[in-house]
C-alpha cells in the first residue's frame, strides 16, 4: 500500500464520521486530499485560498450526505483538519461563480442558499444582466401578488 492509498483510507474512514467528530490528517499536497475527497463523493465548492499563516483552506460539500466541510492544510506541517461547516457560513463565503459550481451540486431549494445567490447575482451582474434580473423579479413579484388576489 502506497503513502497515497493509506491517506486516502485514513481520510474516508473519517469522513464517514464528519458529522459527529472533526479529524486530522497527516496529508502532503492539496491535490492528494482533492482525489481523497473526490473518491468518497466530496466535490470541491470553493478555490484554494491562503491565510496569512500559510494555512491552505478550502470548502468541500457531500451530495449524499448534504453536509460542507473545511479542510485547513497547513503546508508548513502537512497536517491537514478537517471541520464540519454550517450552510450559511460557507454560502456567505463562497464567491458568485463559486455559488454557481456549488448550485449544480445541491437542492436548490435552501432558504440561505437562494437567499445569498440572488444578492451575489445582483451584485455581479452589470447593464443588460442587471436589467433582465430586475425584469425577471418584477414579473415573479406581479404573479405572486396575482396568486394572492384570487385567493
Amino acid at each position: 500500500m502506497t503513502i497515497i492509498e493509506s491517506i486516502k483510507g485514513e481520510l474516508l474512514t473519517g469522513l464517514k464520521l464528519i458529522a459527529y467528530k472533526n479529524m486530522t490528517v497527516q496529508i502532503p499536497p492539496m491535490a492528494v486530499l482533492d482525489d481523497a475527497m473526490q473518491a468518497d463523493g466530496w466535490s470541491a465548492v470553493s478555490d484554494v485560498t491562503r491565510s496569512d499563516d500559510g494555512t491552505l483552506h478550502r470548502y468541500y460539500y457531500d451530495t449524499a450526505q448534504k453536509n460542507y466541510v473545511l479542510a485547513m492544510l497547513n503546508v508548513e506541517t502537512g497536517v491537514c483538519d478537517i471541520v464540519k461547516a454550517e450552510e450559511s457560513d460557507v454560502l456567505e463565503k463562497l464567491s458568485f461563480p463559486e455559488l454557481k459550481v456549488l448550485a449544480g451540486l445541491i437542492d436548490k431549494k435552501s432558504v440561505a442558499f437562494i437567499r445569498i445567490y440572488s444578492e451575489k447575482e445582483l451584485a455581479a451582474a452589470s447593464g443588460e444582466e442587471l436589467d433582465a434580473l430586475n425584469e425577471r423579479n418584477q414579473k415573479m413579484i406581479d404573479e405572486a401578488e396575482v396568486a394572492l388576489r384570487k385567493r
